[in-house]
């Protein structure tokens, strides 16, 4: 504030200017709102060894220490749709608006991903033109997921999704850049789910090559080259007939054209909704790419080339199908007298392969601690349609499961399980079991024991775990494993153990760090030792 010297006098005009300013900010100023959000972050760091045996000379250890970071976040009400509905007193009905988002850093500095693999005696490549997933921890940002949700259109009808959205048909999840939409029916107690947009891979833009399908790889691709006559080339790999030029983040010699094209793909499920005691979906979903033709001029080669797959007669389609399934899931609750009992079905159907690649048929029986649950499950493996593992017959596999849970001063558990597989007599089977309890406020004790035998060779071992809260904000913890292992193809008998030590410093209210070191022995790989280490701050301290 600005005094005036004695015997001055402030203008009238100024003092009423002043004064209009300060009314029309007094009125015009409202109250900023933050939006509220929810953030979790992860900070891991890594360091083990992995063994390379060779046939001539000592074996090699590769050593990887790796640095992960993730970030989750959630900022609900984004424009404070909801929070302005509040203040004029209104119904909290109508659209609001959330964004939610998953993304990782990697980092491996490690002699396993930077260093260099001999495949002659006159070659050496660096790991990652081998092995071009392994630049994924070189030196990676991946966005898991990242979308903003839509809710409360047309009273509560209708959601969207809009942005790096998940995509799940029971049995495993990939990522689309698009948009998801579900839309209630009115009268009926059902919904329809639609999906639409580009299926994420390992060349997406923050794209992640976990979500790639299955039989694809990103090494040795190889590229159709034509002979003197039609139909007389052979496969080689692709040459771009250009100068490697050296990088340690990204591989620099591979080429993988068809896993660089665009997978759009298109899903939609109808769903029950509103519903109590079952649920049931039925879902459909189909993925395609452009067929990838010339990659360099013509004539790159000594006879003209006609594309990168055989098309010497023009029989190479426009474009291909990757996958097509229908998938159909249900699950129900119903209770009689103490006994609870969920029974659930799944099966997938691949219309590409023309074939039932997954199905499972169970049923939970709960009553009070006890739970038991039978499963049979099936599995015919099937792959992405570009891939040439589609032209191998692989075995699929039946298995039979039971398990039981007893929740009560012990805890227990035991399963047991059989496998066959299809197209022989070769069968497999083991039983496992485990029982903890706690000692006391400070101690707790766990025992294990497993079996397995068949086809593959018999594991039988055990082990005890115990766990110790020595101080309010300090836990200890051991784990010792025995395992003895007998192959099935007159391999010597041998047995391997591992030690597990780790440790948990709480730091404040919702922070900890945990410290992790495993080692492991056996006459095959003898001693591997790893560290890791895990800030928390989204810390929960055990029960």
């Amino acid at each position: 504030m600005i005094k005036p010297r004695r015997g001055s006098v402030i203008p009238s005009r100024t003092m009423r200017r002043a004064c209009i300013a300060a009314i029309i900010l007094a009125v015009s100023a409202t109250p900023a709102h933050a939006y509220e959000f929810w953030l979790r972050t992860r900070t891991i760091g890594q360091a083990y060894q992995l063994r390379s045996y060779r046939l001539l000379g000592p074996d090699l250890f590769l050593g990887r220490r790796r640095y992960t970071q993730t970030l989750a976040l959630r900022i609900f009400d984004v424009g404070n749709l909801s929070e302005a509905r509040r203040r004029a007193r209104l119904p909290d009905r109508g659209v609001r608006i959330t964004w939610q988002s998953y993304l990782r850093i990697d980092h491996d500095f490690g002699s396993y991903s930077n260093g260099r693999i001999r495949l002659t005696e006159l070659m050496r490549r660096d790991a990652i033109d081998v092995i071009p997933e392994l630049a994924e921890s070189v030196a990676e940002l991946d966005l898991l997921y990242g979308h903003l949700e839509v809710t409360g259109i047309a009273d509560d009808r209708v959601s969207l999704q809009l942005g790096r959205v998940l995509v799940d048909d029971g049995w495993g999840t990939s990522a689309i850049d698009g948009a998801t939409a579900r839309v209630e029916l009115p009268d009926v107690p059902l919904a329809v789910k639609v999906a639409s947009g580009l299926r994420v891979r390992a060349a997406t833009p923050l794209g992640v090559s976990a979500y790639e399908l299955d039989g694809t790889s990103g090494a040795g691709c190889r590229e159709y080259v034509e002979g003197a006559m039609p139909g007389t080339g052979t496969w080689q790999l692709v040459d771009r007939d250009r100068r490697i030029t050296n990088t340690r983040l990204e591989s620099d010699y591979e080429y993988c054209p068809q896993r660089e094209v665009w997978q759009p793909t298109i899903g939609a499920a109808l769903v029950t909704s509103r519903t109590r005691g079952i649920g049931a979906e039925l879902g459909y979903r189909r993925t395609w790419s452009s067929t990838v033709g010339l990659i360099g001029p013509a004539d790159r080669l000594d006879f003209e080339d006609r594309g990168l797959y055989p098309n010497d007669f023009g029989q190479a389609p426009e474009r291909g199908i990757n996958e097509e399934r229908l998938h159909a899931r249900v699950h129900g609750e119903l209770a009689a007298g103490p006994l609870t009992i969920r029974p659930h079905a799944s099966a997938r159907y691949s219309l590409l392969h023309a074939t039932l690649d997954r199905a499972d048929l169970g049923v939970r029986l709960q009553r009070g601690a006890h739970v038991v649950e039978p499963v049979l499950e099936y599995f015919s493996p099937t792959f992405d349609g570009d891939s040439i593992f589609n032209v191998f017959a692989i075995e699929a596999t039946a298995d039979a499961r039971v398990g039981y849970r007893y929740d009560g001063t012990v805890r227990a558990t035991a399963n047991g399980w059989l496998r066959r597989y299809a197209g022989s007599v070769a069968y497999a089977g083991g039983l496992d079991a485990s029982v903890e309890r706690v000692l006391t406020d400070r101690w707790r004790a766990r025992l294990d024991g497993q079996w397995d035998d068949g086809y593959g060779g018999r594991r039988v071992g055990g082990g005890g775990e115990a766990a110790w809260r020595a101080r309010r904000d300090l836990w200890l913890r051991g784990r010792v494993i025995v395992l003895g292992v007998a192959p099935d193809d007159h391999r010597p008998r041998y047995v391997t153990s591992g030690t597990v030590l780790s440790s948990t410093v709480r730091l404040g209210d919702n922070a900890a760090l945990h410290l992790i070191g495993e080692g492991a022995h056996d006459a095959l790989h003898d001693l591997q030792i790893r560290a890791l280490a895990v800030l928390d701050l989204a810390f929960t301290p055990e029960p």
